[in-house]
Protein backbone atom coordinates (compact mmCIF):
# COMPACT_ATOMS: atom_id res chain seq x y z
CA UNK A 1 0.00 0.00 0.00
CA UNK A 2 2.56 2.34 0.22
CA UNK A 3 3.63 2.35 -3.38
CA UNK A 4 0.01 3.25 -3.87
CA UNK A 5 0.09 5.94 -1.59
CA UNK A 6 3.69 7.13 -2.67
CA UNK A 7 2.25 7.06 -6.62
CA UNK A 8 -1.14 8.69 -6.11
CA UNK A 9 0.92 11.58 -4.15
CA UNK A 10 3.45 12.21 -6.64
CA UNK A 11 0.47 11.69 -9.63
CA UNK A 12 -1.54 14.27 -8.02
CA UNK A 13 1.59 16.78 -7.66
CA UNK A 14 2.57 16.19 -11.69
CA UNK A 15 -0.81 17.22 -12.67
CA UNK A 16 -1.09 20.39 -10.17
CA UNK A 17 2.70 21.18 -11.75
CA UNK A 18 1.15 20.70 -15.59
CA UNK A 19 -1.94 22.91 -14.67
CA UNK A 20 0.17 25.39 -13.50
CA UNK A 21 2.77 25.27 -16.57
CA UNK A 22 -0.06 25.77 -18.40
CA UNK A 23 -1.65 28.61 -16.70
CA UNK A 24 1.51 30.64 -16.58
CA UNK A 25 2.10 29.65 -20.52
CA UNK A 26 -1.24 30.92 -21.24
CA UNK A 27 -0.55 34.02 -19.22
CA UNK A 28 2.27 34.70 -20.74
CA UNK A 29 1.16 34.12 -24.38
CA UNK A 30 -1.49 36.28 -24.02
CA UNK A 31 0.95 39.23 -23.11
CA UNK A 32 3.02 39.01 -25.89
CA UNK A 33 0.11 38.98 -27.88
CA UNK A 34 -0.60 42.31 -26.72
CA UNK A 35 2.84 43.02 -27.02
CA UNK A 36 3.02 41.75 -30.67
CA UNK A 37 0.11 44.31 -31.38
CA UNK A 38 1.95 47.14 -30.40
CA UNK A 39 5.38 46.51 -31.60
CA UNK A 40 4.45 44.15 -34.96
CA UNK A 41 7.93 44.18 -36.56
CA UNK A 42 9.15 42.60 -33.26
CA UNK A 43 10.86 39.24 -34.27
CA UNK A 44 11.38 38.18 -31.19
CA UNK A 45 8.12 38.09 -29.92
CA UNK A 46 6.81 36.28 -32.55
CA UNK A 47 9.52 33.72 -31.93
CA UNK A 48 8.33 33.47 -28.40
CA UNK A 49 4.85 33.14 -29.05
CA UNK A 50 5.94 30.30 -32.03
CA UNK A 51 7.70 28.56 -28.80
CA UNK A 52 4.66 28.80 -26.39
CA UNK A 53 2.42 27.48 -28.85
CA UNK A 54 4.71 24.63 -28.87
CA UNK A 55 4.65 23.95 -25.45
CA UNK A 56 1.37 24.30 -25.31
CA UNK A 57 0.32 22.11 -27.99
CA UNK A 58 2.18 19.31 -26.50
CA UNK A 59 0.39 20.00 -23.11
CA UNK A 60 -2.67 19.32 -25.18
CA UNK A 61 -1.51 16.47 -26.98
CA UNK A 62 -0.68 14.97 -23.46
CA UNK A 63 -3.74 15.24 -22.07
CA UNK A 64 -5.64 14.05 -25.13
CA UNK A 65 -3.34 10.79 -24.34
CA UNK A 66 -4.79 10.90 -21.00
CA UNK A 67 -8.28 11.14 -21.88
CA UNK A 68 -8.19 8.42 -24.43
CA UNK A 69 -6.15 6.17 -22.17
CA UNK A 70 -9.44 6.92 -19.64
CA UNK A 71 -11.51 6.20 -21.87
CA UNK A 72 -10.24 2.63 -22.64
CA UNK A 73 -10.28 2.08 -19.35
CA UNK A 74 -13.70 2.85 -19.07
CA UNK A 75 -14.71 0.92 -21.82
CA UNK A 76 -12.55 -1.84 -20.43
CA UNK A 77 -14.39 -1.56 -16.82
CA UNK A 78 -17.90 -1.43 -18.33
CA UNK A 79 -17.33 -4.23 -20.80
CA UNK A 80 -15.83 -6.93 -17.90
CA UNK A 81 -19.83 -7.58 -17.43
CA UNK A 82 -20.21 -8.29 -21.18
CA UNK A 83 -17.12 -10.54 -20.88
CA UNK A 84 -18.78 -12.48 -18.12
CA UNK A 85 -21.92 -12.64 -19.19
CA UNK A 86 -20.25 -14.57 -22.59
CA UNK A 87 -18.27 -16.88 -20.13
CA UNK A 88 -20.87 -17.87 -18.69
CA UNK A 89 -22.46 -18.52 -21.72
CA UNK A 90 -19.31 -20.92 -22.61
CA UNK A 91 -19.66 -22.29 -19.61
CA UNK A 92 -23.48 -23.12 -19.91
CA UNK A 93 -23.05 -24.67 -23.51
CA UNK A 94 -20.35 -26.46 -22.61
CA UNK A 95 -22.18 -28.17 -19.86
CA UNK A 96 -24.96 -29.54 -22.32
CA UNK A 97 -22.26 -31.09 -24.70
CA UNK A 98 -21.22 -33.66 -21.73
CA UNK A 99 -22.79 -36.73 -21.09
CA UNK A 100 -23.49 -36.49 -17.03
CA UNK A 101 -25.24 -40.08 -17.07
CA UNK A 102 -26.19 -42.68 -19.23
CA UNK A 103 -28.90 -44.98 -18.40
CA UNK A 104 -28.66 -48.04 -20.26
CA UNK A 105 -31.35 -49.97 -21.82
CA UNK A 106 -31.18 -52.75 -18.79
CA UNK A 107 -32.18 -50.29 -16.63
CA UNK A 108 -28.72 -49.48 -15.32
CA UNK A 109 -27.18 -45.92 -14.78
CA UNK A 110 -24.12 -45.10 -15.33
CA UNK A 111 -21.85 -41.81 -14.17
CA UNK A 112 -18.42 -42.73 -15.68
CA UNK A 113 -17.16 -40.93 -18.57
CA UNK A 114 -14.95 -43.39 -19.27
CA UNK A 115 -17.85 -45.97 -19.96
CA UNK A 116 -20.13 -43.32 -21.61
CA UNK A 117 -17.25 -42.34 -23.89
CA UNK A 118 -17.10 -45.98 -25.40
CA UNK A 119 -19.96 -46.42 -25.22
CA UNK A 120 -20.34 -43.52 -27.80
CA UNK A 121 -17.60 -44.64 -29.74
CA UNK A 122 -19.48 -47.72 -30.41
CA UNK A 123 -22.79 -45.63 -31.50
CA UNK A 124 -20.88 -43.79 -34.02
CA UNK A 125 -18.70 -47.02 -35.08
CA UNK A 126 -22.19 -48.10 -35.96
CA UNK A 127 -23.64 -44.76 -37.10
CA UNK A 128 -26.59 -45.52 -34.50
CA UNK A 129 -27.92 -42.19 -32.82
CA UNK A 130 -28.38 -42.87 -29.50
CA UNK A 131 -31.86 -41.25 -27.71
CA UNK A 132 -31.23 -38.17 -25.88
CA UNK A 133 -32.98 -37.55 -23.14
CA UNK A 134 -33.52 -33.91 -22.10
CA UNK A 135 -33.55 -32.66 -18.33
CA UNK A 136 -36.64 -31.62 -16.70
CA UNK A 137 -36.93 -28.61 -14.65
Amino acid sequence: MEIRGFTVKYSKNKSRERKSTETILQNHINALFKRAEAEPNNKYIICEIQNIRLCLKRIMQYKAKDAILRGKVRWYKDSECNTRYFYNLEKRNYEKKIIAKLKRSNGTVTSDQFKILRFWNIMKLFRLRPRILKKKN
